[in-house]
């Protein structure tokens, strides 16, 4: 399925991204050779980069190509020049349907506390977007950026979807035992013991928690001994979906900090996860997102 060596004489579509992006690529590409029975390879940013010749991409666009995805994820300091120039040789060169997905987008970013707009990398990302047939953005900000940088009105926005799965069988919070499922980057999750640890032990009171599952990369939780009495943390690690899904199930709450993203709640596959598994979420604050249909306290 994710073999990109040589090209086959069978429907695929080349999705082009970051492959380690919250396993979302890769649960995309699966889920849509389940459901079709198309293939899909996945061809990662690094990879391409480095390719001495694009032609070895071009080659995988045949006429059993439906078309290419590319998951658009790029800040500010990152401008992709690169991938502009084989976009721009490809569409002149080979007949295909390419459709952007933009997961991350910000026009502008701050120095110093002065806030400055992103000029290079606007205008690059102006015209790898003005090559697609379609664009797919995760929230309704990056929506409307998108929109009145291309002038396209017809800007699709799909919030994100759980990566852990969506189970159909879902217990009641009053079925379940009083469990509360700590998950997030390495970057956001050890804030949740240092910087919000009383909103954390505030939401444990509240939802009456006597276990925590820290879930993914380890992080320092020796901070937390002495403010959480009664209450056992258990860190997980890194677990196979089903393992974390199981345990999704089996509890009343999710905690994540999502701070540092306001607007962008849609864009987040663990607050899909949480939602999806009936979870209580609970967030470090506020997060402003009712355009995408999340709002607080319902």
């Amino acid at each position: 399925m994710f073999d990109t060596t040589k090209p086959i004489n069978q429907k695929q579509i080349i999705h082009i991204g970051p492959i380690c992006h919250e396993d979302f690529n890769v649960t995309l590409a699966e889920a849509i050779s389940s459901e079709t029975g198309i293939v899909n390879r996945l061809i990662d940013y690094q990879s391409l980069k480095n390719m001495d010749d694009t032609s070895v991409l071009s080659s995988l666009i045949t006429p059993d190509c439906l078309g290419v995805l590319l998951h658009y994820n790029f800040r500010y300091y990152a401008v992709p020049d690169w991938l502009l120039r084989v976009l721009q040789n490809l569409t002149k060169t080979k007949d295909f349907k390419l459709i952007i997905l933009v997961h991350e987008f910000n026009a502008t970013y701050t120095r110093k506390g002065i806030i400055f707009p992103a000029f290079r990398f606007l205008l690059t990302s102006y015209q790898i977007f003005r090559l697609a047939d379609l664009i797919v953005t995760t929230t309704s900000r990056i929506k409307n950026i998108v929109s009145r940088l291309t002038g396209k009105t017809e800007v699709i926005c799909l919030p994100n979807f759980s990566t852990m799965g969506e189970p159909q069988c879902i217990l009641p919070l009053k079925e379940r035992p009083p469990y509360l499922i700590v998950f997030g980057s390495k970057y956001t999750r050890p804030l949740v013991y240092t910087k919000f640890s009383k909103n954390l032990l505030k939401a444990c009171q509240a939802l009456g928690i006597e276990r925590i599952y820290d879930v993914g990369y380890p992080c320092d939780l020796s901070t937390t001994e002495g403010q959480f009495k009664g209450i056992e943390i258990i860190p997980m690690g890194f677990q196979p979906h089903q393992v974390v899904s199981e345990l999704m199930l089996t509890s009343r709450g999710g905690f994540l900090d999502y701070s540092r993203f306001p607007k962008d709640l849609g864009k987040s596959t663990i607050f899909a996860a949480y939602a999806a598994h009936g979870l209580v979420t609970v967030l470090t604050d506020y997060n402003p997102s009712e355009a995408d249909g999340v709002e607080n306290n319902k």
